[in-house]
């Protein structure tokens, strides 16, 4: 199951946690989109003429964009990559974007589901983490998603950072149980950003783990207390909602990524083009042809690394063990062969045997497991 990404890289603001690329140049709106539109046409068979399952705008901001820009976006990639009539089209949403205007407009677009990042519906949260919606905002643009029929609906969540209370986290939670997908993460601290310096500087203290730990759960029991499925680590969906981009990710399925920044996989080689959104615009206007591309745009625009078996199948085992499906042993046994089969077998040996099962050639991580699936992932790794 193909997929395409397509990255808008533009924000009004940067958020205190997030070491992204992004820019604040909104005046090149324009441009990016007719070199979007210029980048599919020098890649159309990089999917080898697979029809996409899914196409995701992710950013960035997307929601910056007019819709009828992101129209343009979409009916290039359809008419470029041959789009399923019933594809998943997704687009990644900021609650200050989404005003009834705009909802309006974008329920004549084709997109069928909305990723919005609330994070919190508490403005004190949303000041330690730089957002620049507010708790009210958040709570409208839920509204107007169901206004304007948006049924399939994500919403994104924040838990593990300074001063967010677990009465708060539990009230957050309470607000979104009548959609049918959660993203919910837990602060991951990046080196150089806006809150990583506060914190350096003693401005807020990061929670204990044991705090995390208790949130995590708090969440966990939450969800399966208002049947949602956990099917993997950070997302939750109810009445076989998965986000199917995602999950394709997860079960190693190609993918074609467009823009400044975005990343491309085959199974056998992962591209990503340069995060600089001039240069991605003007580097584009020199290329005409396919060839131009392979050859002028690599170091240009977009740089390559061939995946030997042993990066396929670390990176299988560690996006894998993340899901409820985990990791399928007789699809390790036919893509790399017996030997690597069953050194993963012998490695199991090492792990505590109520972090996992196996059952009908499926490694699962337990619920205990799951909190430490990084590490498990980690110690099954090839050298």
């Amino acid at each position: 199951m193909a997929g395409i990404y397509i990255h808008i890289p533009f924000c009004v603001k940067k958020c205190f946690y997030c070491n992204f690329f992004s820019s604040i140049d909104l005046s090149l709106q324009t441009s990016l989109v007719e070199s979007l539109c210029h980048e599919m046409d020098l890649r159309y068979d990089y999917l080898d003429n697979q029809p996409a399952e899914t196409l995701y705008i992710g950013g960035g901001t997307p929601s910056i964009l007019q819709p009828l820009m992101l129209g343009t976006i979409i009916s290039h990639a359809k008419k470029v990559f041959g789009l399923n009539p019933n594809a998943e089209i997704t687009l990644e949403t900021n609650p200050n974007n989404l005003n009834h205007e705009y909802m309006k407009q974008l329920s004549d677009t084709s997109i069928n589901r909305l990723s919005i990042g609330i994070q919190s519906f508490f403005d004190d949260n949303l000041q330690v983490l730089g957002r620049i919606h507010s708790g009210k905002q958040a709570e409208i643009c839920l509204e107007l998603a169901d206004r304007y029929h948006f049924s399939n609906l994500s919403v994104d969540l924040m838990y593990g950072y300074p001063r967010l209370s677990r009465r708060q986290w539990r009230e957050n939670l309470e607000k979104v149980k009548t959609v049918n997908h959660l993203s919910c993460y837990s602060l991951s601290l990046e080196p150089h950003s806006i809150l990583h310096t506060q914190i350096q500087n003693k401005c807020y203290r990061l929670p204990n783990e044991d705090e995390i730990i208790r949130q995590y759960q708090l969440l966990t029991d939450f969800a399966a207390e208002n049947n949602f499925m956990h099917y993997e680590t950070s997302n939750f969906c109810r009445q076989n909602r998965f986000s199917k981009h995602n999950t394709a990710y997860w079960h190693n399925e190609p993918y074609i990524g467009i823009g400044p920044s975005a990343h491309s996989f085959n199974r056998f080689q992962r591209q990503w083009n340069i995060a600089d959104v001039d240069r991605y615009i003007q580097q584009l206007r020199s290329l005409h042809t396919p060839e131009q591309w392979a050859t002028k745009g690599k170091d240009a625009i977009f740089n390559d690394e061939i995946l030997t078996p042993v990066m396929q199948i670390n990176e299988y085992i560690m996006t894998s063990l993340r899901t409820i499906w985990g990791c399928n042993l007789q699809y390790v046994r036919e893509q790399f062969g017996a030997s690597f089969h069953t050194e993963l077998l012998n490695r199991l040996n090492t792990i505590n045997r109520h972090w996992y099962t196996v059952e009908e050639d499926r490694l699962v991580l337990t619920h205990q497991g799951s909190l430490f699936a990084d590490a498990i992932a980690s110690d099954l790794f090839f050298d």
